[in-house]
């Protein structure tokens, strides 16, 4: 499994999780692929030990390659600041 881990700001409003609704602050993204291109997004506070789910999926891509590119892109949309 090809993982990926990035700490950031949450945008205004927050990230939408499935658990708990919208969490803000500082938080950590991770995104995992696996073999069959499955793809996990799962969110948590920074520093702390429960993850969320990112609401929304599955997900799925046709080439892990774009795994990396895929996760820098959320990573930079997750932490845009407000229009």
């Amino acid at each position: 499994m090809n993982e990926r881990y990035s700490l950031f700001s949450s945008p205004a409003g927050g990230v939408m999780t499935r658990e708990v609704g919208a969490i803000t602050g500082e938080l950590e993204l991770h995104s995992a692929i696996d073999e069959d291109g499955a793809l996990s997004l799962r969110i948590r506070y920074a520093g702390a030990d429960e993850w969320y789910t990112v609401e929304g999926g599955p997900y799925r891509l046709y080439d892990a390659r774009d795994h990396e590119v895929l996760h820098e892109i959320l990573v930079a949309m997750l932490h845009r600041p407000p229009a």
